[in-house]
Parts: structure tokens; C-alpha cells; sequence
């Protein structure tokens, strides 16, 4: 028994700790991609300002995407808002990282990342008519990396669903949403899964 629960605390030690190399190296990866859309959103609001156009409710909208009808239900919600605002709207996808017992890597980043790409285009190509937006593809900890591109982004507007898929009891769950909630330095909208028709600002 002692020796199974040793066994228990190296393998939960393992997880850590490559969680943690994860989360670094999606956060180096991306720092690079967040840094150049933000200097193209600030030079369209420079733009702007310099044509003297109202200023927007919303400049940048950030709706995370795991492709459960929820987030796509707030996907659209964001679609709108952004069309009214005429605001930037990022489509943020965080990839599930799955980890074995001795600490390796399963999931191939590469294959899981385009595979997401592609489903998100195909999806906002169907519903985000005639609307500017960026796909955001990534890895890690979801609401670590929704809190990242928030303030990397200096997103104004975050709209997201709560619950997510019961097949990946790690992703966009809704301690998720709670932490996006509680943690991000701008309003979020939430689509609650018992109630598809209702919104709530947080």
C-alpha cells in the first residue's frame, strides 16, 4: 500500500512538472504571434482615431473555442458584438496536453494544433460572415492561456461558453470559466450549459 502510494506521488510529481514545461513553452511560442497582433490592432486603432471615427465599445474580443455547442453558441454571441463594434475577434483553441505514468507526452502537438486550425476556419467561415477574425491555436492549461491572451492582447471583451465536452474532463470545464471570471482584467460573458438561451456578465 505504501509503495502504491509512493508510486501515486511520483507520477502526480511527473504530471507537474511537465505541465509546467508545457505551459512555458506555449507561453514562449505564442509570445512572439500575441506581441505581432496586438501592434497590427493598435495600428488599425491608430487609424481610426486619425479618421476621426467614434470610438468602439469593444476594440478586441477574445471567444475560446472548444467546439462544444456552448462555445460556439458564445462564438456567435462574439460574432455579433464584434460586427457592431467593428472590434477584432480572436478565436482562441486550447489543445488538451494527455500524459502517461512515466511522464511522456502523447499528444502530437503539431497534427492536434492543424487539426483544430482547420475546424475553427471551417466553423467561422460558416458563421462569421463578413467579420475580422484570428484563430489562435495552443497548448497548456486553458485558463492560464485565456488569461495570457487577455492581457497580452489587452482583449476588451471575453466571451466564452462554461461547460465543455464529458469526454475531456480537463478542458473547458466549468472551473474554467469560474477562474477566467474571477482572474481576467476585462468583462466576460458566460453561455450556461442549463440554461443555452441565457447570458451572464461577469
Amino acid at each position: 500500500m505504501a509503495a502504491s502510494n509512493e508510486k501515486d506521488r511520483y507520477g502526480e510529481k511527473l504530471h507537474s512538472v511537465e505541465q509546467a514545461r508545457e505551459d512555458q513553452w506555449a507561453a514562449e511560442r505564442d509570445r512572439e504571434l500575441l506581441a505581432r497582433l496586438r501592434h497590427q490592432a493598435e495600428e488599425r486603432e491608430a487609424a481610426e482615431r486619425h479618421a476621426a471615427r467614434p470610438p468602439k465599445l469593444f476594440k478586441r474580443i477574445l471567444c475560446p473555442i472548444d467546439f462544444d455547442e456552448n462555445s460556439l453558441k458564445a462564438m456567435t454571441l462574439a460574432g455579433r458584438l464584434a460586427s457592431q463594434n467593428d472590434a477584432e475577434l480572436y478565436l482562441l483553441h486550447v489543445c488538451p496536453t494527455v500524459f502517461v505514468p512515466l511522464g511522456g507526452i502523447v499528444t502530437e502537438r503539431v497534427l492536434e494544433e492543424e487539426s483544430a486550425r482547420r475546424r475553427i476556419a471551417e466553423i467561422a467561415g460558416q458563421n462569421l460572415h463578413c467579420i475580422r477574425f484570428e484563430i489562435l491555436v495552443t497548448i497548456g492549461d486553458p485558463a492560464e492561456r485565456v488569461l495570457a491572451v487577455q492581457t497580452e492582447l489587452d482583449i476588451d471583451l471575453i466571451a466564452m461558453g462554461t461547460h465543455g465536452r464529458r469526454a475531456v474532463p480537463r478542458f473547458f470545464l466549468g472551473s474554467v470559466a469560474e477562474r477566467v471570471v474571477r482572474d481576467a482584467a476585462c468583462p466576460v460573458i458566460t453561455i450556461r450549459q442549463d440554461h443555452p438561451h441565457r447570458c451572464e456578465t461577469a
